[in-house]
């Protein structure tokens, strides 16, 4: 499957049209700047090419548009860029194998995210429980693309957003997922892409990243004794220690993490809230 997301669009269109999004395809600056001038009402998701599949999407919102800097970065990697209307729902990240045709996922993640000016920085992801409601939605809809494309064998992972009106994909691989997922699939004592689609995980696990606004020298790490006491915290995932430089996040990751567990996944989100509302305020304390 190539890299390319306008490869990917175009698969995903001919396999499974009601999955793909209405999107338009640009390959100069000024089409899309013509075409952003237009839409200046709705909420609107600009995508490059190619990147380094870290969160590159920008967002143009209504009375909020996107930076002229921000465009440019766009154009950097080469290729087009592809812009769709915003459609309100929640993102997962999904993986699985596929054998003699039928999909099977293995492992089904809710992404949990926070707004950064034109920016939405992923933050954490949960496991969802084999069997739920929403992993049925998400194995049906995406057996329609495997089946559409002609996928016989191997691993495949897609992320997509579950809405009210159904399933929207944004990217669609065949291959195994990166990191960190195979490592949260190992904390919740699973296999993953590798492994069983029937196995049942053990409890909850999420990674956790914090958002730096401001590179430079890092200085502290402001409630980090309190990150660490909280009820389902793991261990940290990464963490810089004071005197390293961080830079400013612009995609996934961020500029350090923690990992959560915990047998009930009430105690995890609420914890995950928390770190949530602690990196709205920002924890790091940073020297130019």
């Amino acid at each position: 499957m190539s890299d390319s997301k306008v490869v990917q669009y175009e698969t995903v269109l001919a396999a499974a049209p009601e999955l793909a999004f209405d999107t338009a395809v640009f390959s100069s600056p000024a089409h899309l700047e013509r075409y952003l001038a237009g839409q200046s009402a709705a909420t609107t998701v600009l995508r490059p090419e190619f990147t380094a599949n870290t969160g590159s999407a920008l967002f143009s919102r209504p009375g909020r548009p996107v930076p002229q800097e921000e465009l440019a970065g766009l154009w950097r990697a080469g290729g087009r860029v592809l812009v769709h209307a915003y459609v309100p729902g929640t993102p997962y990240f999904a993986n699985g194998v596929v054998v003699d045709g039928e999909l099977r996922l293995t492992d089904t993640w809710r992404c949990h995210s926070l707004e950064e000016g034109p920016r939405s920085l992923l933050t954490a992801v949960v496991n969802a429980l084999p069997g739920s409601a929403e992993v049925r939605l998400l194995e049906q809809a995406l057996q329609v693309l495997v089946t559409g494309a002609g996928v016989r064998s191997g691993p495949v992972c897609f992320e997509a957003v579950l809405s009210g009106n159904g399933v929207k994909v944004v990217k669609y691989a065949r291959r195994i997922a990166g990191e960190p997922l195979p490592r949260l699939c190992s904390l919740l004592g699973i296999d993953g892409q590798s492994g069983d689609a029937a196995q049942e995980p053990d409890g909850f696990v999420a990674d956790y990243a914090f958002i730096v606004r401001r590179g430079g020298t890092l200085t502290g790490f402001s409630g980090l004794d309190e990150v660490r006491r909280l009820t389902s915290y793991s261990g940290d995932l990464f963490m810089p220690a004071p005197g390293d430089t961080v830079a400013r996040t612009v995609g996934e990751g961020g500029g350090a993490a923690v990992l959560l567990r915990h047998a009930d996944q009430a105690v995890l989100l609420a914890d995950l809230e928390y770190l949530q509302e602690r990196n709205r305020a920002g924890v790091f304390v940073v020297a130019d």
